[in-house]
């Protein structure tokens, strides 16, 4: 039997064998299989019919291509509904050796249907991508917790239709929302999905800031892009007014996840938040934000940067992928460094691996603490510069005095920035807002924090940004 096959499947195939002939069920044995449910969501048959022809289709590969005797021993006995003792007449063949035969075949089919299912999932997700265009799949790092519970809410009938991945540039928001649609697509949850993107512009290691050649992302161009992707050939033609009726039609009538990438700015996410809520239920709606929006009907999940253990795992990952031995056999010393001036923030982390290649690790951090070089400035422009630029006077003050007041409460912060409670109190929620500060404790007692990248950031880069808002 092949080891990747589990002995939880023969056993199910076995059950489902022996329920051929009974009544129509609501379940089936073979449920969990991606195969199945990918029927159910085609057809309107019985659970007990479609788990007969999935074994029908079994059977028959079994026959032509493994071991007709096999398939001739499992139809004899399950199908045909004959006894051992009978089989084993006509087959002229002792009792023990069929029922020894009879075990060896329900593997041989487990395998087959093993294959198949394997087979299935592997069309079904290249038909994803290439329909998505999904961002390339990377190794998740301290986000494997938020992908099950992200997915697990999504797959609740019921509020919040409309959930949010929220965090500073480069976080990592892109990945764990592509993540999470590679989970749900072998569900049979949603009846199909979409992933619309609002990104303008993004951040490449090698290359620096590159234009995508998207237009910005609003009501009329959101329903137009939906469409496009939901309703195919059927939309063309129709006017604005009749593709929005026709998407809420359908997007009412079953559950669709569509994911709507990087809304990075408030502007976006108070134009879009109307129309989402017109959409929504029982569709959802993963958003992918820089900015943080305390809503009712938004369900968050904050990122934050990753601990210095998953940094140092993505360090050697990354070392491990691109083939740099000197990094992949890095100390703990060294990693540490990089960890001290970088922090948790994957795109960074990722530029400092690429600049790994041609120049020393020593002479990378000074670059990256001292803003030296094109792409250097490029990543804190990327990552900060939309977020600085909403801020206010009180704001920009507060977060400059970060680095001294480290996971400070707000008593603390006000002493160190000799500004007034209230003012205080605005600017803590600005900076939450725009993903600059990140917030712990309890409900007696808040504490902000900002990642060590925003630490270099603020010590370094932001004094050229120093401009009346």
């Amino acid at each position: 039997m092949n080891p990747l096959a589990s002995a939880d499947l023969r056993a199910n195939v076995h059950k489902a064998l022996k329920c051929w002939h009974k009544a129509n069920d609501e379940t089936s044995p073979l449920e969990d299989l991606y195969l199945f449910r990918q029927a159910a969501q085609n057809q309107t048959n019985t659970a007990r019919r479609m788990t007969n022809e999935l074994l029908l289709k079994a059977l028959k590969a079994l026959e032509q291509d493994y071991d007709y005797q096999a398939a001739l021993i499992l139809r004899l006995r399950f199908i045909e509904d004959a006894p051992i003792y009978q089989v084993a007449h006509q087959l002229n063949l002792a009792d023990p050796t069929i029922q020894r035969k009879q075990r060896q075949a329900i593997e041989a089919l487990t395998d087959i249907l093993y294959d198949l299912e394997q087979q299935a999932i592997a069309a079904a997700s290249y038909a994803l991508e290439k329909q998505l265009k999904l961002p390339v799949a990377t190794k998740l790092f301290g986000s494997e917790a938020r992908l099950d519970q992200i997915a697990t809410s999504l797959l609740y009938a019921e509020p919040a239709w409309l959930v949010a991945i929220e965090g500073i540039g480069g976080i990592g928001k892109t990945a764990l929302a592509a993540a999470v649609v590679r989970r749900l697509a072998l569900s049979r949850h949603f009846y199909q999905f979409a992933w619309i993107s609002a990104k303008q512009h993004e951040f490449w290691p090698g290359m620096g800031i590159q234009p995508t050649g998207r237009p910005v992302l609003n009501q009329e161009t959101l329903v137009e892009e939906l469409t496009e992707q939901l309703c195919g050939e059927f939309a063309i033609g129709l006017s604005p007014q009749q593709k929005l009726m026709t998407l809420t039609e359908q997007l009412k009538k079953q559950p669709y996840l569509v994911v709507i990438d990087n809304l990075e700015t408030t502007v976006e996410y108070e134009t879009l938040l109307p129309l989402l809520r017109q959409l929504a239920n029982p569709t959802k709606f993963l958003l992918t934000t820089r900015t943080m929006q305390p809503r009712d009907e938004v369900a968050r999940w904050p990122l934050t940067e990753l601990s210095q253990v998953d940094t140092m795992a993505l360090l050697q990952h990354e070392a491990t992928l691109r083939q740099m031995p000197a990094l992949a056999a890095a100390s703990a010393t060294q990693l540490e460094r990089i960890y001290k001036v970088v922090g948790g923030n994957p795109l960074a982390l990722k530029l400092v691996v690429g600049q790994l290649h041609s120049l020393p690790l020593q002479t990378v951090l000074d670059n990256l603490k001292e803003a030296q070089g094109k792409k250097i400035e490029e990543l804190y422009t990327y990552i900060y510069r939309q977020a600085w630029q909403s801020l206010d006077e009180a704001a920009r003050h507060l977060l400059l005095v970060m680095p001294l007041v480290q996971n400070g409460t707000a008593v603390q912060l006000a002493a160190a920035s000799g500004l007034e409670n209230s003012k205080v109190s605005d600017a803590i929620e600005h900076l939450i807002a725009v993903s600059l500060f990140d917030v712990s404790g309890n409900l007696d007692q808040r504490r902000y924090r900002i990642h060590r990248l925003t630490e270099t950031f603020l010590l370094n880069e932001v004094v050229k940004w120093q401009v009346p808002p």
